[in-house]
């Protein structure tokens, strides 16, 4: 019952979002090997990855469809200031009133080799394995930018190798000024979001 890390995805249009979404996954040496390190665009993110998961039509899921998933699973009620898509990937600075919050998720195909284990420098972690077969690894973190930031993530590695990430950061930007104690989803949301089948088709 046990399993490890990320990866991601190139820029999309319009504003960056903040800085790190990926890189706080820690990634291991097989993400690594597959994929490019996010880089700064004018002081905001850029995202780079290797590979999306395909949706039932065989098609990687676009930007746009991904932020449209991403925006449906948040709580009503609250705000977003900004965003960020692109193919396999999207993110939202997203304020529920207590402070904004980074929440972005990346989804991969053909990942079938990553090592889903829980090592590494987690403030807590658990590895899962479902009746299906699906992994599931949920983990808090210190943020590896530094500062008091925390990142609350869920891995999710499906049996045909498909995987959905999907983290928050108590800050709308991680490395950057914290906005709130702890990030505002609980870890049984995330599992929840990174779950829906709507990720994979």
């Amino acid at each position: 019952m046990n399993r490890n890390t990320p990866a991601r995805r190139r820029t999309g249009r319009g504003a960056a979002v903040a800085a790190g979404l990926v890189l706080a996954l820690g990634l291991g040496a097989a993400a690594q090997a597959s994929a490019a390190e996010p880089r700064a665009v004018s002081g905001k993110f850029a995202a780079s990855a290797s590979s999306a998961v395909l949706s039932g039509s065989g098609e990687s899921l676009s930007g746009r469809q991904m932020l449209k998933v991403l925006k449906s699973t948040l709580p009503k009620g609250g705000k977003i200031s900004d965003q960020q898509s692109q193919e396999g990937y999207a993110a939202v600075v997203w304020d529920d009133g207590r402070g904004k919050s980074m929440i972005g998720v990346n989804a991969q195909y053909d990942m079938g080799g990553i090592n889903m284990s829980c090592e590494g420098e987690y403030i807590e972690c658990q590895a899962l394995t479902l009746a299906d077969g699906t992994l599931v690894k949920r983990a808090k973190r210190a943020s590896e930018k530094g500062g008091s930031t925390v990142v609350w993530l869920v891995d999710v590695l499906h049996p045909d190798g498909s995987r959905v990430i999907i983290q928050e950061v108590n800050s709308s930007i991680e490395g950057g000024p914290v906005t709130r104690p702890e990030p505002p989803l609980t870890l049984d949301r995330l599992q929840t979001i990174a779950l829906d089948s709507r990720w994979v088709g």
